[in-house]
């Protein structure tokens, strides 16, 4: 029996004649994103100084001080980091694929291929709805959480975004 030979390329692509994705116009996220942020942080504020205010009323002073003082620090922190950020977050639907950015000190994009993703869902917390906000939240194929959160929609652009990738995901598996 004569054997079938196929022909075998594999021939190397020009990384210029590659799209860049970072030329890319995102769509921003709300800026009731940074409200939330704030708010949450602030509760958390408020429950390290109950703590700091116990542990001063308490012989350990100064552990509580230091304690204190060192998670004061870090949610102060925290704020400068959500300020800088929240400009730089944005999303894309191509084609094919969706594109998440975020970050400041740490920036990570993230491109998801539609044939990767298994579901989508829709969350809201209680900071959430009185600010009018929701998290789409993507989960690919192999994943044991969702891979990408896009926080700070509007309700209805969620909404949508949700059922288009339903639609996307339903046409792949076709």
């Amino acid at each position: 029996m004569d054997s079938v030979e196929t022909p075998f390329s594999n021939n190397t692509i020009d990384i210029a004649t590659l799209p860049d994705f970072e030329q890319l116009a995102l769509q921003p996220v709300r800026k009731n994103l940074l409200t939330k942020h704030l708010l949450q942080t602030g509760v958390w504020f408020l429950l390290v100084i109950a703590f700091g205010v116990f542990m001063y009323s308490q012989e350990e002073i100064l552990i509580g001080s230091l304690i204190s003082g060192s998670l004061l620090l870090f949610l102060m922190f925290l704020v400068f980091d959500f300020i800088k950020k929240q400009p730089r977050y944005g999303y894309a639907i191509r084609e094919k694929d969706l594109i998440y950015k975020r970050g400041f000190l740490v920036s990570k994009t993230t491109v998801v291929s539609f044939n990767r993703i298994q579901h989508v869902s829709i969350n809201r917390s209680v900071f959430d709805k009185w600010l009018n906000l929701s998290t789409l939240k993507i989960f690919t194929a192999g994943g044991s959480g969702s891979d990408v959160k896009i926080s700070g929609l509007e309700p209805q652009i969620a909404e949508k975004l949700k059922e288009a990738l339903a639609g996307k995901i339903a046409n792949e598996d076709v």
